[in-house]
């Protein structure tokens, strides 16, 4: 086998696997599906395994596939950074940060952090997606600078950087008006559909076993959305319940739209880190965004502001 791999040939890879197909690749790279078709057949070769699999409705990467496939983000994506320093020069002006964000630090926190930012760095562009789970495949594979969540899924720990920075707990919510508001114990809650943006593994314990002792082949109690604010949405407008950080029905754009249920059934707690990759610390305009945000973040704990001391009564500093 030989380590000799072109770059060329695994932009093809990386445009394959994006786009399912040899033909709809080459289009986007500009060269011809016989050209793609050659570098990845000699990447095959060189690395003497079956990186894709033809089907009839396109490609699939194989597990060894899979497994180069993040080496190549990784690798493109570094050298994407290296030329944007290199056009930038000794001015070092301009460049993307691209991050994912957990709900309650989005709308808590990030806002001051951005307005603090771009007065600083007006030049830089900012890419900032939702995080929800434990994954973070984005990170790993360069996609992503960094991303702030949930300590992650067992099994990336050797990728991945972890700095724990708050401490919380978790709220049954529901709309106003809810026959459930005036609930004071997890019980009074039966009969309820529920709609989770976590998965039940990461769900508080209580709330699967009230799910759990509902089971009916008949009824479906328990729905997901892959997003907080589309959960909170659908919540809104329906007799459905859910669950969120207490720190984020704290916030000045949740507070009065939302009831948080009064009882203390929820004792699970999650915590928010600073996700980045190991062994590659950040430079340029994502650690000047990172030390933004530090400042900020100190800044909002001590405020006197009564939505900022409601928001930060609700978490623990882990490592800030």
């Amino acid at each position: 086998m030989s380590s000799d791999l072109k770059l060329h040939q695994l932009e093809c890879l990386v445009a394959v696997a994006d786009h399912g197909s040899v033909r709809t690749a080459a289009s986007r790279l500009g060269r011809s599906p016989t050209a793609v078709s050659k570098a990845l057949r000699e990447l095959e070769q060189s690395m003497d395994v079956v990186l894709m699999e033809r089907r009839a409705d396109g490609v699939a990467l194989t597990p060894s596939g899979t497994s180069l496939l993040s080496h190549a983000r990784l690798i493109l994506g570094q050298l994407s950074r290296a030329s944007e320093d290199v056009v930038r020069g000794g001015a070092k002006r301009g460049g993307t940060i691209r991050m994912s964000v957990t709900p309650w630090l989005m709308h808590g926190v990030i806002p001051a952090v951005v307005r603090a930012f771009r007065e600083q760095r007006p030049d830089v562009q900012l890419d900032i997606a939702e995080h929800l789970g434990g994954d973070y495949p984005a990170v790993r594979n360069g996609q992503l600078d960094f991303a702030f969540g949930p300590s992650p899924d067992v099994g990336q720990e050797r990728a991945l950087e972890i700095r724990p920075i708050y401490t919380y707990s978790f709220a049954v919510v529901c709309r106003p008006g809810h026959p459930a508001a005036n609930a004071r114990t997890i019980a009074d809650l039966a009969g309820y559909d529920w709609l989770l943006s976590r998965s039940m593994e990461r769900t508080a314990q209580a709330i699967r076993a009230l799910v759990e002792n509902q089971r009916d082949e008949a009824v479906q109690r328990c729905h997901f959305a892959r997003s907080v604010n589309a959960a909170l949405a659908i919540v809104r407008s329906t007799d459905m319940l859910t669950a969120v950080p207490w720190p984020l029905i704290e916030t000045p754009d949740m507070r009065d739209r939302f009831v948080a249920l009064d009882f203390d059934a929820i004792t699970d707690e999650s915590t928010t880190c600073l996700i980045t990759r190991r062994y590659e610390p950040l430079q340029g305009p994502a650690l000047a965004f990172l030390e933004t945000f530090w400042r900020v973040a100190r800044e909002l704990a001590a405020s006197s502001d009564g939505p900022a001391r409601r928001i930060f009564s609700m978490v623990e500093p882990a490592g800030i």
